[in-house]
């Protein structure tokens, strides 16, 4: 089952590359530009989120150093989220206390650049880098102003700095991703990128969800991760 799911994601993964170059090589003919480089990792420090197919394929790639590392992320965010009350305290609390995702390399590249997910495919940015990483609570009010400002409205998901269409094509694909996992489980699992993956190392959660709904509850019970900032399971 996953053998095929994940040869489709992939299938999505390089038409979407194909798709946001070619979004790209027509913005910056027009003048316009992108930011995003190798190294940058201004966005890294989101909390990213993916398909339950693109999990399994990173799960299924990593080093020891790297599972060993998403552990640890892992661990922190179990000791974090449980005073977390709402979407925006999660996304605070994942870049304020649980810090960079933990596949980039060394010198700030994606470690696993070949298999990223979807989400992080379709993230343009039309900033500098640090504003992908500010915390716009310690930024001023004339410098918020200032940012708004310079935003190309054309192009962005305004009041964000990311363009707008490549993020609609790579939530579509992930719909598709989902809708697939659904045709052959009887439900979708959507969610952190480093909980999902720590839960195919570590507990087996592919096998799971091969064997249905009940065991992938009773999988995901058993972790102790069950918490709806982490994970969405739909039917």
């Amino acid at each position: 089952m996953w053998t095929e799911l994940i040869d489709e994601v992939r299938q999505q993964q390089a038409a979407m590359d194909m798709l946001s170059a070619a979004w790209i090589s027509d913005y910056t003919a027009g003048g316009g530009r992108i930011h995003c480089g190798r190294g940058c990792r201004g966005c890294c420090s989101l909390a990213v989120s993916t398909t339950m197919t693109e999990a399994v394929a990173i799960a299924g790639a990593l080093s020891e150093a790297q599972a060993e590392a998403v552990w640890q992320q892992v661990e922190r965010l179990r000791k974090k989220i449980g005073p977390v009350q709402d979407i925006k305290g999660y996304l605070r609390m994942h870049r304020q206390e649980i810090g960079f995702c933990s596949l980039l390399a060394e010198d700030g590249a994606c470690g696993i650049y070949s298999l990223r997910p979807l989400s992080c495919r379709a993230l343009l940015s039309t900033k500098e880098s640090r504003w992908c990483g500010v915390d716009f609570s310690q930024v001023s009010a004339e410098e918020k102003r200032a940012f708004v400002e310079s935003l190309d409205r054309s192009v962005v998901s305004f009041p964000l700095h990311y363009v707008a269409s490549t993020q609609e094509m790579g939530q579509e694909m992930e719909s598709r991703a989902s809708r697939r996992m659904a045709d052959c489980c009887g439900f979708s699992l959507y969610g952190s990128l480093p909980v999902l993956v720590h839960l195919v190392l570590e507990y087996g959660l592919d096998r799971a969800c091969a064997d249905g709904h009940g065991a992938a509850v009773k999988c995901i019970e058993w972790s102790g991760l069950n918490n709806p900032f982490l994970l969405h399971l739909e039917f």
